[in-house]
């Protein structure tokens, strides 16, 4: 009798396994195999150039081409805080690329599955009954943060000719009045990376994501951060900021001093360990602010926006600044900083 009951429980389990791995598999958005997109990997002209718009940055394990303006509008960037210091890498960074309706979220790298290379993955998204576990795993990872209902969407896999360049997953979701792409680019030994454009759906929101695959089909990936951080720091020491203040034509200004704070930014994404770039950020930040602040004349559409977003960054580059140990002296001079610009915010506010 006691044998039967067994056989009967270890019947139900077994059905009641199958179930579930039928339901999960049933459910996976990667149940079948995922076509193969091919992007072209192309550089833009003029790069690093006097006057272009594109600039060779790394952000995380990627060194690419990354644009400083959209529609000749400077692109500026949010910083998320995490509680740290940041042991590698920070969470996230926000582009504006155009207040309310297109932004670009770079999330720092994670290893979904230690062993699980890039051409393991590949391996694994060309087979329809292979590797459940892990692409479970992945869907996790590279769904996250996307808007509750709004994981269900088409999935490819996205490839180039060129050994070295980005490949990976993209995914592309639909709502009724924007769009979201985003490709999770995975390194040769696997760490991925979310890099994720939100725009409307408009012909200026077609015209950011068609920029997007260019900067994608451009990044090239590795698996060490030791020429990056070489790259950005070169870039970063030819800054001369008196000249820069010497610039009399307000929104050239204005486009130099964002560009100096993308570079920054850059910097943050491949070594965020140290108090000093949280503390130049936040000087420039400053910078920006004051010159925003002392014109009435508007130079570009976001030029509101850009005022708004200095307080949030200024706070958080402080909560940052805190985390590192003995740091006293870089947070109390960007707290004086921030009251800087709440102060003469309040004076420009009442003299309107």
């Amino acid at each position: 009798m006691k044998s039967k009951k067994l056989s009967i429980a270890a019947g139900f389990i077994v059905i009641f396994t199958l179930i579930t791995w039928f339901t999960i598999r049933s459910h996976s958005p990667y149940s079948s195999a995922l076509t193969v997109q091919w992007l072209e990997n192309t550089f833009p002209k003029n790069v690093d150039e006097e006057g272009s718009i594109w600039n060779i940055l790394p952000y995380g394990y990627s060194l690419g081409p990354w644009p400083d303006s959209f529609q000749g509008e400077p692109i500026v960037t949010k910083l998320t805080y995490l509680k740290g210091p940041p042991q590698k890498f920070i969470q996230n960074l926000i582009q504006i690329w155009k207040p309310v309706e297109i932004e670009l979220t770079l999330e720092g790298p994670k290893t979904i599955e230690i062993g699980m290379g890039a051409d393991r993955w590949k391996e694994c998204f060309s087979l329809s009954n292979s590797c459940m576990d892990e692409k479970r795993k992945f869907h996790e990872y590279a769904s996250g943060h996307f808007p509750r209902g709004l994981n269900e969407g088409t999935y490819t896999w996205f490839d180039s000719l060129d050994p070295i360049a980005a490949r990976g997953v993209h995914t592309h979701i639909e709502a009724a009045t924007y769009s979201i792409d985003r490709f999770t680019v995975l390194t040769p030994l696997g760490v991925a990376q979310n890099f994720t454009l939100k725009y409307v759906k408009n012909k200026t929101g077609q015209e950011a994501y068609a920029l997007f695959v260019k900067i994608v089909g451009g990044l090239k990936v590795k698996d060490e951060l030791v020429s990056s951080r070489e790259w950005i720091q070169g870039k970063i020491k030819t800054i001369n900021l008196a000249q820069v203040q010497s610039i009399t034509d307000y929104r050239l200004r204005f486009k130099k001093l964002i560009q100096i704070q993308n570079y920054i930014f850059s910097h943050l994404s491949v070594d965020p360990t140290q108090v000093a770039p949280f503390f130049h950020l936040a000087g420039v930040t400053h910078l920006l602010a004051m010159d925003l602040l002392r014109t009435d004349q508007k130079y570009f559409d976001g030029q509101e926006a850009w005022i708004l977003s200095v307080k949030p960054l200024l706070e958080t580059l402080i909560l940052y600044a805190k985390d590192f140990e003995k740091s006293e002296t870089e947070v109390k001079n960007m707290e004086a900083l921030l009251q800087d610009v709440l102060l003469l915010q309040q004076k420009m506010s009442g003299s309107k």
